[in-house]
């Protein structure tokens, strides 16, 4: 099957290779279309001769070329992000007009600020995999997705709702899941210093202020995506409007969700301020019982020109947001007997519906950002930015080992009534100071608090040396905290919660053990991280050929303070790591529309923070390695106007992969440990490839493949230490030639865009998974005479259909949306976790959403 698909690609490809551009004419018009404000080229522009059926895209480089009648024609240059332009040309019989570059006026200012300082890929320049999803995409096919369900269409990418909550969104990138994958903000870094994670939750209500979203596969361009083993996703917010205006807009699900938007623009005023500012609240249901959503968004952006050399740009962000949640998955003969809409998580509290997996939090990012144009060679962009979250997710704990409020059920739901009985006791405990206490609860409910605060400093200076080459160099800093702790937030009917302190290296220690509403409980922690990396990257460009070599060195600086556990000295030792990666990538140009490419990159990543405190305390692991990634790919792009067309090879070879044991494992003294993995790898191989096709005018068809070969090599040991290095446990790990699980390894999507009646559009995506294995912890695997693959989820696949009408309401321009996503309602598996017995009835998962619709609204003003 894989040798067949192989030579598919090959087929295709070739045959692209003969399709020509578009006729009309035996006349042809070229140029470069660019931005006024940089000179940047700019992608994706349509370029379309007035009156006639001939029109094209600019690719990747801007360029374009266009067939044309002798005569005079009117060339319509339009982009989402630019002002339409119309230019008059005179064509001669048989000639070929060279236009130079056209320039266009961008509607929003400092966007190619933005894109540089960003590390966006506004050309095929840097030989890399990169895929770009528009404003106009986003906008027209969010519908009830969230931000990477966006990205689906993209080769190597799979994007699932994790049961069904709003934001609690899972994304992997050729086989690696989230924490290997960097998210960037405008360019800066907001996964996790402590384990790489991302909330997508923080961003609820965000989509319509984004003006793209650019994923780049495999090592990437970025200077400071130092987690980017599988790729970077990169967030590019709009940026403030040049002319003044609004919008306005809401949409509702068939299951009750509903979003309400506004946005508007002061545009650039006589003092050099422009300011734009948008608001959303988003509410509802939610299609999983029991993941309610309650959520509030806020986007500003100011702009301020002092003078053509000087700029600054201030952005702010964020979404306050509450909603229920599913995480744990649900075993096959559950989702039979009581539907895919199924929770098993929530009950009626107080006459109110009450999820226990219920999530709240609030991130805020402010980005200040100044733009120097130092010279005609130099441009130097500088960002401090600051990010300050609160929140958590809700809990329930039990006396003594008593009985856990989950396993108190009526009607197949949590029993919130039957905890109150159990607090209504006369039972008497002693405390560690001989006093007795009665009236105390034996179930409450708690939140997991966790806070973070981060501040940074990403400047970088882009210089020209000569007219082919270019170096870009500067320095990324930052300072991050964050606090965990569990805190009392509901006793259900008694009079007081008893704090053992049975977790605690320090036992009571004197410490106050009768805890009331709002008291910290079981956990309290903080990490403490300093970041720093100095990157540079020189780029060359000459006739045919184009290279790039970058280059980042790094340091971290880790110490964990922990007063549950330590009374008397809560901070650990200080830890200091340091890493540093290397890239480097050539290009060449083949024929008039043909481009190979070749890239190479190594890097030895620091540890996550999680890796060197492993223990729930201070202890610091032993022999913590770097991990190290080779990364090799090579590909062929083919942009004739109306066919582009792009396949690309990769191979990642992972060593000294680090991972904890998420069993808890039981050990002779009775203490809860988790295990130290490390020293794994794995190597990762696929193959990868997406064609979009101008069949007509109003017709644009796309599909994308990708196939892959994801699998662990070996197999290793886990070691267990305590506070005094003494080790306390081990084990044998057994993964070698394990299958890599958690997204599937062969994926087929076909696109089709298509306009009619002049104001309709019709968007339909069909996307096919199949290889997907179930997740499992390799540190569970420790039986040697079970090398048994895990469970091998069913193929499936996806239809989702959105159409959209343009019209002038009251001389507004007005826009209707509809979309209905699984179409077939599919009753698939999308995720999971594998079992004992690595079959469907010891899995436990998460089945797609079926059959939804969504309509929206936009007025502009």
């Amino acid at each position: 099957m894989k040798k067949f698909t192989i030579l598919w690609i090959v087929l295709i490809q070739l045959i692209t290779l003969n399709l020509p551009a578009q006729e009309t004419g035996n006349s042809k018009v070229k140029g470069v279309v660019r931005d006024q404000s940089n000179g940047q080229v700019i992608p994706a522009v349509s370029i379309r001769i007035k009156g006639t059926t001939s029109g094209i895209v600019s690719d990747a480089n801007g360029s374009f070329i266009i067939q044309a009648s002798s005569g005079s024609i009117e060339l319509i240059f339009r982009h989402v992000s630019y002002r339409e332009k119309s230019m008059e040309v005179l064509v001669k019989s048989g000639e070929e007009l060279n236009l130079g570059s056209i320039v266009l006026e961008a509607t929003s200012i400092g966007l190619g600020e933005v894109h540089i300082i960003s590390s966006y890929i506004s050309d095929r320049g840097i030989p890399v995999a990169v895929s770009t999803i528009s404003s106009k995409t986003i906008e027209r096919q969010s519908g009830n997705q969230d931000y990477p369900e966006i990205l689906k269409m993209t080769p190597g990418v799979y994007a699932t709702k994790a049961g069904g909550g709003s934001g609690d969104d899972r994304l992997t990138i050729r086989g690696f899941q989230q924490e290997n994958i960097a998210l960037l903000l405008n360019g800066v870094p907001v996964s996790s210093m402590e384990n790489g994670l991302v909330y997508w939750s923080n961003w609820i209500g965000l989509t319509d202020a984004t003006e793209a979203i650019q994923v780049q596969r495999g090592l990437g361009a970025s200077k400071v995506a130092m987690n980017s083993v599988g790729g970077t996703v990169n967030i590019i917010t709009k940026a403030t409007q040049s002319s003044p205006g609004g919008t306005i807009r809401s949409s509702l699900s068939s299951y009750g969700n509903q979003r309400y938007i506004m946005q508007f623009s002061t545009g650039r005023l006589k003092s050099g301020t422009a300011i734009t500012f948008l608001g959303s609240r988003t509410r509802g249901p939610g299609y999983t019982d029991g993941t309610y959503v309650d959520g509030w968004a806020y986007f500003l952006s100011v702009s301020h020109e002092f003078n053509p050399k000087h700029s600054i740009t201030l952005t702010a962000l964020g979404s306050p947001e509450r909603h229920g949640q599913m995480n744990f998955g649900l075993s096959n003969s559950d989702y039979e007997k009581y539907g895919n809409r199924y929770n098993p998580s929530w009950g009626t509290y107080n006459g109110k519906i009450l999820n226990l997996q219920e999530n709240f939090y609030h991130k805020p990012q402010i980005n200040l950002n100044h733009y120097w144009n130092i010279s005609e060679k130099a441009f130097l962009a500088t960002s401090a930015y600051v990010s300050f979250g609160t929140g958590g997710g809700r809990y329930t704990e039990s006396f003594n080992y008593g009985p856990s409020l989950w396993y108190l059920r009526k009607n197949n739901q949590i029993d919130y009534d039957a905890a109150y009985q159990l607090n209504n006791h006369t039972d008497v405990t002693e405390l560690a100071n001989g006093n007795l206490v009665s009236g105390y609860s034996k179930i409450i409910l708690t939140n997991y608090k966790a806070e973070h605060y981060w501040a940074g400093i990403l400047s970088s200076l882009k210089y020209k040396l000569n007219s082919k080459m270019e170096l870009t160099a500067g320095i990324h800093v930052r300072n991050f905290k964050s606090r965990l702790y569990e805190e009392v937030d509901d006793l259900m009917g008694g009079n007081s919660w008893i704090e053992l302190y049975a977790w605690s290296i320090s036992g009571v220690a004197g410490r106050n053990q009768v805890k009331h509403a709002g008291d910290v409980i079981n956990v309290d922690n903080s990490s403490l991280i300093n970041y720093g990396n100095l990157f540079g990257q020189i780029e060359y460009k000459s006739g045919l050929w184009s290279s790039f070599l970058a280059s980042t060195v790094s340091a971290t600086r880790y110490q964990r303070k922990d007063p549950f556990n330590y009374v008397q000295d809560p901070y650990s030792q200080i830890v200091n790591k340091q890493g540093f990666d290397v890239k480097s990538g050539v290009g060449r140009k083949t024929g008039k529309h043909g481009k190979l490419y070749a890239n190479l990159g190594f890097y030895s990543r620091e540890p996550y923070f999680k890796f060197v405190y492993v223990n729930y305390s201070n202890a610091v692991a032993r022999d913590l390695k770097n991990e190290k990634i080779t990364a090799a790919e090579t590909g062929f792009e083919y942009n004739n106007g109306r066919v582009t067309s792009r396949v690309n090879a990769y191979l990642t070879q992972w060593k000294d992969k680090s991972l904890l044991s998420r069993e808890n494992i039981q050990l002779a003294d009775s203490s809860l440990t988790r295990s130290l993995v490390n020293g794994l790898n794995a190597l990762h191989t696929g193959v990868e490839w997406d064609i979009t096709v101008a069949v007509r005018k109003n017709l644009l068809a796309s599909a994308c493949l990708s196939v892959g070969n994801w699998k662990w090599q070996n197999d290793v040991t886990a070691s267990i230490y305590n506070d005094n290095q003494v080790l306390v446990d081990s084990s044998r790990i057994y993964t070698k030639g394990l299958m890599v699980g958690d997204a599937p390894q062969t994926q087929l999507g076909l696109s089709l865009n298509y306009s009619f009646l002049d104001n309709f559009e019709l968007d339909a995506n069909w996307v096919y998974f199949d290889n997907l294995y179930a997740n499992f912890d390799p540190a569970n695997r420790t039986n040697e005479s079970d090398r048994s693959q895990p469970f091998k989820l069913p193929s499936y696949s996806t239809l989702d259909l959105y159409l959209s009408y343009d019209f002038m309401l009251s001389r507004m321009p007005c826009s209707l949306q509809a979309c209905c996503q699984n179409v077939f309602d599919e009753q698939a598996y999308t995720r999971g976790d594998d079992g004992s017995g690595h079959d469907l009835a010891s899995f436990t998962g998460y089945k797609a959403q079926g059959r939804t619709f969504n309509f929206s609204m936009k007025l502009s003003f």
